[in-house]
């Protein structure tokens, strides 16, 4: 076995630790839906949308008693070369905090956005550790329970921009105060926006990356598996209705690398050889359609043929902020940042001064704490990407390996890891799986 051997298989604390990850992996991609809907019918709201974060601090005293109980298990954390550099990542957060320009709602948010995903990827690495028998069974039963939560919510999506009353979600607490009941693009009525019950469509495209990447590995593997194929088409269906352009080009991203480490080498340079000239004329029609015919325009751009130009509305937003907020990087005392809370979505809580979005979560964070941090951030996902490559053809490792690269080519344009169904979801899954390759 590459985790170490287990001396108490059923300690209480580690049954509840057990319990806890995998009720934490359960509701999440149900959590803007039940928190909406439990924070405005029971409240307080606020409580309700940090469940997942005052759980894993809950959790931490036992965590902290199971590894004096298990010090082998601590001793291979504290080797741990990944380890290592998300805990100075945690340390440089910290610091960022105590000298922050950010309020303290603003300061405490951030903490939480900025660490939760590494948390819960910390306690699924000691449970690989642990080698509990449970352990090993949550890892064989995830590909069916992504199949199946992907089938309900990509369903649910579906029938959001068809069937579905446009206010039916103002029943559970949506509107103007919360969630917008529902979503359009360029305000436009009868271009509706697929999320489910994520927050938004860019949130829900993010979060279907994983599955979505999963199933067709299984499809590609496995042609007469119903529920994986059921799962792609309906997650691929859902993709499309989202209209999200940062989830499409993840998906892209994320389909080229899956072709790249499942497709024999020989095959895809053949492959490549014989389809590139076609599919970049296919891509310079695509784009000619897009820019011609309004409902394709409207799609692909998000402006209307009454607009001045294709990039005008939300694409000019995306291209000015991400300037601005370079320039705001480089403006800061020694081009450390401002500190934790001043920049993303957290910055929204921030008394001090008006919300930072720089549509980038690689800018957010050097806003935040500077290029230096952003540099060790980058460090920690060079790596993660390493272990997870060198342990394919493995099916979970090479969906977590593809689903990574096209979430980090979504956070260059929008804050994805900010999002905590897609983030928490990806880290607590990839903390069973990055050190399989039983190496830091």
């Amino acid at each position: 076995m590459p985790h170490i051997a287990q001396s108490r298989p059923h300690s209480w604390v580690l049954k509840t630790l057990i319990l806890c990850f995998v009720a934490i992996i359960a509701l999440l991609p149900f959590h803007a839906f039940l928190s909406t809907w439990g924070g405005t019918e029971v409240g307080p709201l606020l409580v309700w949308k940090s469940w997942k974060e005052i759980l894993l601090t809950a959790l931490l005293p036992l965590i902290i008693f199971f590894l004096v109980q298990r010090p082998d298990i601590a001793k291979t954390l504290i080797k741990s070369r990944l380890v290592q550099l998300i805990a100075l990542y945690f340390g440089a957060n910290i610091v960022a905090a105590v000298f922050s320009q950010a309020s303290y709602e603003a300061v405490v948010a951030g903490l939480m956005m900025n660490l939760r995903f590494f948390a819960v990827c910390i306690l699924g690495y000691i449970l690989y550790l642990s080698g509990h028998p449970w352990v090993e069974r949550i890892k064989s039963k995830l590909p069916g329970w992504f199949f199946g939560v992907t089938i309900v919510i990509s369903v649910l999506a579906i029938l959001q921009v068809t069937v579905m009353p446009v206010d039916f979600l103002t029943y559970f607490g949506y509107g103007k105060d919360t969630i917008p009941a529902f979503l359009t693009l360029d305000d436009n009525p009868n271009a509706l926006r697929a999320y489910a019950t994520l927050r938004g469509p860019n949130p829900f495209g993010s979060f279907l990356l994983l599955p979505f990447a999963l199933a067709l590995i299984t499809v590609f593997r496995e042609r007469r598996n119903m529920l994986a194929g059921a799962a792609l088409g309906l997650s691929g269906f859902a993709l499309v209705l989202t209209s999200s352009r940062s989830a499409w080009l993840g998906a892209v991203v994320a389909l080229a690398v899956l072709a790249v480490a499942l497709v024999p080498r020989q095959k895809l340079i053949k492959i490549i050889k014989l389809w590139t000239v076609p599919a970049l004329a296919l891509v310079a029609l695509f784009f000619w359609m897009a820019a011609t015919f309004a409902p394709l325009r409207l799609a692909v751009f998000h402006s209307s043929p009454s607009d001045p130009h294709l990039l005008e509305g939300s694409s000019q937003i995306h291209l000015d902020e991400i300037v601005r907020g370079i320039q705001d990087v480089n403006a800061s005392p020694a081009m450390l940042g401002y500190g934790v809370g001043t920049a993303g979505p957290a910055s929204f809580y921030n008394q001090n001064a008006n919300p930072k979005i720089a549509e980038s979560y690689f800018i957010q964070i050097a806003q935040e704490m500077g290029w230096v941090v952003l540099a060790l951030f980058m460090a920690i996902s060079a790596i993660v990407a390493s272990k997870l490559w060198k342990q394919r053809p493995a099916a979970i490792p090479v969906a977590l390996f593809a689903s990574f690269i096209g979430i980090n080519a979504i956070n260059i344009f929008l804050h994805g890891w900010a999002d905590d169904p897609t983030s928490m979801t990806w880290w607590a899954v990839a903390g069973l799986y990055l050190w399989s390759d039983n190496k830091a």
